[in-house]
């Protein structure tokens, strides 16, 4: 019997660019968290001189909330979730068939979440450290809204594609459901 000289060898294929989109997109993800948050605490500042009028204004009041429910939790996700949905879906007709234009976009992408940022800001800056008892899931929710916010930056950018649009979506869906179960069952109850 004749042999020979095998090897058992191991070749690597290598994904180029992979690690590198990868890393563009938890960056556009943490730009876009930090952006949300750097909103809040401009609207929070900026709120401090008119506290008193805000809590006038608006009738925000610091009181238990009732005990919480499946559909308590069910609409809070699914109002936040048409918030995130709003820039995923100008992404998908922006890649589908170039109907959005950019611009039209980025205006409705920052007033949905300019309204969104605002009024949090507002909020504590009238009522101050005091309203955080009240917002165990806000950095979840906020996480949510920035991976919406991350799908329409990288279509914006000609980076975006259907399949990650679509697991952007479904992840920020995932972040702004359990925002929503925390918000219901954690906030202080009556």
């Amino acid at each position: 019997m004749a042999t020979c000289d095998r090897r058992l060898g191991h070749t690597e294929r290598v994904w180029k660019g992979g690690g590198s989109a990868r890393w563009r997109l938890r960056t556009t993800i943490c730009h876009s968290y930090g952006v949300l948050w750097v909103g809040t605490g401009l609207a929070a500042v900026l709120a401090l001189p008119f506290a008193a009028e805000l809590r006038h204004l608006f009738a925000y009041r610091l009181a238990p909330a009732t005990p919480g429910n499946v559909r308590l939790a069910v609409f809070i996700a699914s109002n936040n979730i048409r918030e995130a949905a709003i820039p995923v879906l100008l992404g998908a007709l922006t890649l589908a068939s170039r109907r959005c234009p950019i611009a039209v976009g980025d205006v409705l992408v920052s007033a949905t979440l300019t309204a969104n940022v605002a009024l949090g800001g507002l909020a504590l800056g009238a009522y101050g450290p005091r309203l955080l008892c009240y917002l165990p899931q806000w950095p979840l929710e906020w996480a949510g809204l920035a991976v919406g916010l991350a799908a329409w930056r990288r279509v914006r950018a000609g980076k975006g594609d259907p399949c990650e649009l679509v697991l952007l979506g479904l992840f920020a869906a995932i972040l702004l459901c359990g925002a929503a179960f925390i918000e219901t069952y954690t906030v202080p109850q009556t």
